[in-house]
């Protein structure tokens, strides 16, 4: 199974969550090959340049379109997930890979997870030795059960 790895990556908190995820990855033995942008970005590019931007956007592209599941990290800020991982998870849901969310934190009390991605996903995991033992051969569904409705604001 070929996994493209989705994840905010932009404080040392996040770095060392998608460490211990590329790690649970590698230690799967369903898991052939895992690709993560963190990893790939091009060092002779200069950071944020149009050059560095096309291979950066193509590069992460082509290989959510190569993998067989996109596993995508959710805790980024709040209940905000990162835009780059939204964009990933809704471009590889639309080429029909299969998904799994990974999530460190509390979805009720410190990330809420939004609709949009509780029902796009296949497989919903908090515990990083769930995501090493995963079997991705059998891909068996775990749904997201904790789905926290944020309230309305009220028209005055």
């Amino acid at each position: 199974m070929k996994i493209y790895l989705a994840s905010p990556f932009f404080d040392a908190e996040q770095v060392e969550r998608v460490k211990r995820v590329e790690a649970a990855l590698e230690q799967n033995p369903t898991v052939t090959e895992v690709f993560s942008p963190r990893l790939q970005q091009d060092e002779h590019l200069e950071h944020g340049s149009d050059e560095w931007r096309e291979f950066v956007y193509n590069n992460d592209i082509k290989h959510v379109e190569w993998c067989d599941a996109v596993v995508a990290v959710h805790d980024y800020i709040g209940e905000h997930v990162d835009p780059g991982t939204g964009f990933e998870i809704g471009y590889g849901k639309a080429l029909g890979k299969f998904i799994v969310l990974y999530q460190e934190k509390d979805p009720e009390t410190e990330a809420p997870v939004n609709l949009m991605l509780t029902d796009s996903l296949d497989v919903y995991l908090q515990d990083i030795d769930d995501l090493a033992k995963y079997d991705f051969n059998k891909k068996k569904k775990i749904r997201f059960e904790n789905y926290y409705h944020a309230p309305v604001a009220e028209d005055k």
